[in-house]
């Protein structure tokens, strides 16, 4: 990467961040006409990453769902989602990141430094990144995943986190009505969703900060043509 490539990826993620940070701080102020263009506010957007905390911030809602400040790696969202009451009725532990399955991927992404906890439901795994204590992630998941809707769910994945393009096939053949899965390039799935910018990169590394540039969200909850690109 030459030094005018390095300068711009660096002020790349410092706006970024700016924006995300600015957006946040709106989203009280405009909420409120925000959630006026939907039908409903009673719904469950379930999610591989943080991405559904981010929608309901920008509505003004409460979380929904329990699936907020964490992620999944694909192949154990996959079972997630298509499992979904088993899982979800399954008791939340907890285990050490040595005794991880996908513990040289967190290596990777985050060091030995990694505090964060680790969930288990059954034979897959959360990583709570955004929770200090394994407490402070079992009380919300808890409280969280008694608001699902289960009579409108919402289903979001994205290309990241070890996703294959068969598990892309492998979302896009669910039963769910309202879903979708970012990717990085066009594969001909018919819940696409074509997140520009990773075209070169292995996957979709960051889908939160841009959200909304490549779907219209309230489209999508209201069941209407969603798609920008």
């Amino acid at each position: 990467m030459n030094i005018i490539n390095k300068i711009r990826t660096v002020w790349g993620g410092v706006f970024l961040k700016i924006n995300l940070k600015g957006r946040e701080k709106l989203n009280p102020y405009f909420a409120p006409m925000r959630r006026k263009r939907l039908k409903t506010t009673d719904f469950t957007i379930i999610s591989n990453n943080c991405w559904a905390g981010h929608v309901y911030r920008y509505y003004g809602l409460p979380y929904a769902t329990p699936t907020v400040g964490m992620f999944f790696f694909a192949g154990d969202y996959l079972k997630f989602i298509k499992n979904l009451r088993h899982y979800l009725n399954e008791e939340l532990s907890f285990i050490n990141i040595e005794d991880s399955k996908h513990k040289e991927e967190l290596y990777k992404q985050g060091g030995k430094s990694i505090t964060c906890p680790i969930g288990i439901l059954d034979d897959i795994e959360i990583v709570f990144l955004h929770y200090g204590t394994e407490q402070e992630a079992r009380t919300k998941w808890m409280r969280r995943k008694e608001r699902i809707n289960w009579d409108n769910l919402y289903i979001k994945m994205s290309q990241m986190n070890g996703c294959t393009e068969i598990m892309m096939k492998e979302f896009d053949n669910t039963s769910f009505r309202n879903k979708f899965i970012f990717v990085k390039q066009k594969y001909g799935l018919e819940s696409e969703v074509i997140y520009k910018g990773y075209e070169h990169d292995n996957e979709v590394s960051n889908d939160t900060n841009h959200f909304r540039r490549y779907l219209n969200i309230t489209k999508w909850l209201n069941e209407e043509p969603f798609r920008i690109n």
